[in-house]
């Protein structure tokens, strides 16, 4: 009898109950959820990461090259409207470019000693304006690579870019003032224009200003 009492025992011992399985079931659902949120948090932190270096390496290469080419430039042109093209003094694509009209705005072109230029503009892609860089070896030729240095910024008709191209004044032991340039025209006093403000207007990101200062002695 003891023997057939123990063998009960074991037998209603054996297995998972209903209760237990639903209980580890639960568990386990519970667990892979919380490892699903985490993962799904991870990857949007590491996208949100990635966006926001990728931005910053835009705004420090921008401030980086506007900052570089003006130091070195010899004179300054600052277009009058995004309608008028100077083919003999501006450096950029709206000389060669086949985009729309509207499509491609020059904003600043340097010019150098040695008859090189570097232009600044802003074009339409993707439905938004990006800033671009354009070399052009010779006067008003725009030639060899064009590199973007900020995207997802206002369209070149937005008119946050008529006032993109200030020109300071450093007076000594005065006031700083900041003015319009004169529109057209190679600026190459380091008296009137020693340098310009540079705005970068807002678009998915706050607005940057570069100042930048011409220094060819």
């Amino acid at each position: 009898m003891k023997i057939i009492k123990r063998m009960r025992v074991f037998r209603d011992e054996e297995g998972l109950s209903l209760a237990e399985v639903l209980i580890a079931v639960g568990l386990t659902g519970l667990l892979a959820l919380g490892c699903t949120q985490l993962a799904l948090a991870s990857f949007t932190s590491a996208k949100y990461t990635q966006a926001i270096a990728a931005k910053s390496i835009d705004s420090g290469n921008a401030n980086r090259m506007i900052t570089f080419d003006m130091e070195n430039a010899q004179g300054f042109i600052v277009p009058s409207s995004p309608d008028v093209t100077q083919p003999g003094l501006e450096c950029s694509s709206e000389n060669t470019s086949s985009q729309s009209a509207g499509d491609v705005r020059a904003l600043l072109t340097l010019q150098y000693l040695n008859g090189s230029a570097i232009g600044y503009e802003v074009r339409t892609s993707s439905g938004a304006g990006q800033l671009w860089r354009v070399s052009c070896p010779s006067t008003g030729k725009t030639t060899g690579s064009e590199q973007m240095v900020r995207g997802e910024l206002p369209l070149p008709i937005n008119s946050a870019w008529d006032s993109a191209v200030m020109c300071p004044t450093f007076p000594a032991g005065g006031t700083l003032t900041t003015a319009q340039c004169v529109h057209d025209l190679l600026l190459t006093s380091l008296t009137t224009n020693p340098g310009i403000i540079f705005t970068i207007p807002a678009g998915s990101t706050s607005a940057q200003v570069i100042v930048a200062a011409r220094n060819i002695g």
